[in-house]
């Protein structure tokens, strides 16, 4: 089994449809050395710095609303039900997604991932350890599979691990709950070759029976602001998950998610979150 999927994950496709755009807030004026007859007196000059700072915190404002609106309306809970999975899926190792007759799609970024990681550079990267992309689709390559298992060139099944584990690409940062079509209708993603998600089904299986989860689940069920945050908070994990910091933060200001997150609590809201919508708290 290898991955083998889509050139956009579930969360860059969506933020991409998003056009969310990170405003720098620069003028595209020139700028003009000030005489002293140009320049403001204290009380003028303070006056100013508050309307600037009213007005960005007015546009910061409506671009959050827009935002908002657009996650309410757009991004199917499906999606959320996948980063919640993928938060509590714990991989094993396995390297069962890293062979096989599929193969593991990169773009021109992660091509420039691997190589800040590996030392060498983007265009050796290019040239000796992709090939081209069978269905051609505009800036993407392949990650060349060696030898009659068809091992990804990155791998070591001696060590079983990863030989560029902190610079891989997206598709494997995001295996195996968001790196497939978001408009699946299964609220999991589940593979017979991988051991991490038999391990997560056995544990959603005996988590559903115990009556501290079934409480937290009846919590969350209640609470519309509460699952409404949680849902926030799994898109932002989403892009951290895919390597990608800068959206994610922007997300976290425009959502008005509060830091530090409490990982323990998140965790058992996304367990709750996931049971639920495989139908377990019905």
């Amino acid at each position: 089994m290898q991955k083998q999927y889509s050139k956009k994950t579930g969360e860059s496709a969506k933020m991409e449809a998003a056009k969310i755009k990170f405003d720098r807030g620069k003028s595209d004026k020139p700028e003009r050395d000030m005489t002293d007859r140009d320049k403001p007196d204290k009380d003028k000059s303070d006056n100013g710095k508050w309307e600037k700072s009213e007005g960005k915190q007015e546009i910061i404002a409506e671009e959050s609303k827009s935002f908002l609106d657009w996650f309410r309306d757009e991004v199917p809970e499906i999606q959320s039900s996948l980063a919640a999975a993928q938060v509590l899926f714990e991989c094993k190792n396995c390297g069962e997604c890293c062979k096989g007759e599929g193969y593991a799609l990169v773009t021109n970024e992660d091509l420039q991932r691997i190589a800040d990681v590996s030392g060498k550079s983007a265009s050796t990267i290019f040239s000796q350890f992709t090939d081209p992309d069978p269905e051609k689709r505009e800036g993407c390559r392949i990650l060349k599979n060696m030898g009659l298992e068809r091992i990804c060139c990155f791998y070591d099944p001696r060590a079983h691990r990863c030989k560029i584990h902190e610079g891989r690409p997206e598709i494997c940062r995001t295996f195996p709950m968001l790196s497939i079509d978001v408009e699946q209708e299964e609220p999991i993603s589940l593979y017979s070759d991988c051991r991490g998600t038999a391990d997560l089904l056995k544990m959603l299986r005996a988590c559903a029976e115990k009556a501290e989860v079934q409480g937290e689940m009846k919590e969350l069920q209640e609470n519309a602001d509460r699952l409404a945050t949680l849902r926030l908070m799994l898109f932002m994990r989403q892009l951290q998950i895919a390597g990608r910091e800068d959206e994610a933060e922007h997300v976290r200001t425009l959502a008005g998610i509060k830091l530090p997150i409490d990982e323990a609590q998140f965790r058992k809201d996304c367990l709750a979150y996931v049971l639920l919508t495989l139908g377990e708290g019905s």
